[in-house]
């Protein structure tokens, strides 16, 4: 069984790199030059009215990614609401109005050229860009849309929120090829949004747990208020700024889900100091986990859709 697994995880890795090879720069230059103008601009706009929706966009492409690779397969609606949407950690996601916008332009722009799987990429690294007001990196594109979404993948395959062990942790991510240090890297992303309060209200019940300050306990405890449905920031006192005050959080047990409070651990929070004391390292780094997530893939080639909530036939 332990070969199998072992095998299976060399497998996959293949396949990601696989996929990583066949992703290059510019690659709408030719068929639809102002693809990535269009994304940017749709991502511009919706940030302009509401400066949630950096942390949408993230977390959207996030949850797309580690259910079977980058495939836009999270945006798929099913009539049996069985769908990866579906599932109770995707739940709370938003940002599906702001790719849609752009899908539709790019329909008009370039029919059936541009991937939702790209859009959903590119509309990530657009969120970081308008979140900073400066920060800019390059992304590949050529992911192909999936066809299947099932609401069982995503919950044996996202990062579970309530996992305080490191170890058990970077499973979810060296099975798909990432290593510990991308966990902490692409964690960084908390830096931007909120958590509501039922996540995490069990910690809160909890005086013994130690990856927690007492006073920052009480400070929650009066901003949820019993409500499930209340929010607090995943970044304590900067949740709309994308900087390096997350992993100051980490070291000061204020961080509200047990997966961040899980970096403060010893293999784990001399990276976290090295990125609270450097933000250009921060950056350069979340460029390149980006870049190693982004390039996930699953087994399926898919072809690019005309909507993508829906599979073109």
């Amino acid at each position: 069984m332990i070969l199998v697994a072992v095998v299976s995880a060399l497998l996959l890795h293949a396949a990601c790199v696989a996929e990583a090879q066949t992703l290059r720069l510019a690659y709408y230059n030719q068929t639809c030059p102002s693809a990535e103008a269009i994304v940017f601009d749709e991502v511009q706009k919706a940030y302009k009215v509401d400066n949630r929706t950096a942390a949408a966009l993230l977390r959207l492409h996030f949850h797309d990614c580690f259910v079977n690779g980058c495939d836009a397969s999270v945006l798929l609606e099913s009539g049996d609401n069985l769908a990866e949407k579906n599932a109770d950690p995707n739940k709370s996601l938003r940002g599906y109005d702001v790719i849609d916008k752009a899908k539709a332009r790019l329909e008009l722009a370039c029919k059936q050229t541009v991937s939702c799987a790209d859009i959903l990429a590119y509309a990530a690294r657009d969120s970081v860009r308008v979140a900073t007001g400066w920060f800019n990196y390059k992304v590949p594109g050529g992911r192909p849309d999936g066809t299947v979404s099932k609401l069982s993948m995503a919950l044996s395959n996202l990062p579970p929120h309530n996992q305080r062990n490191v170890t058990l942790l970077a499973k979810s991510f060296t099975v798909k090829g990432l290593s510990v240090d991308d966990l902490v890297v692409l964690s960084g992303a908390h830096t931007l949004g909120v958590s509501r309060c039922g996540t995490f209200q069990y910690r809160l019940a909890n005086n013994n747990d130690k990856g927690m300050n007492a006073t920052f306990r009480d400070d929650l405890r009066r901003r949820c208020n019993y409500n499930a449905a209340n929010v607090a920031p995943l970044d304590a006192g900067s949740q709309y700024g994308f900087d390096t005050s997350y992993y100051a959080n980490v070291l000061a047990n204020k961080t509200v889900l047990e997966s961040d409070a899980a970096l403060n651990s010893p293999s784990t929070i001399n990276r976290v100091r090295q990125l609270k004391n450097d933000p250009s390292t921060f950056m350069r780094s979340f460029e390149l986990s980006m870049g190693k997530m982004g390039a996930l893939r699953g087994s399926s080639q898919g072809k690019v859709r005309d909507n993508c909530r829906r599979v073109r036939v």
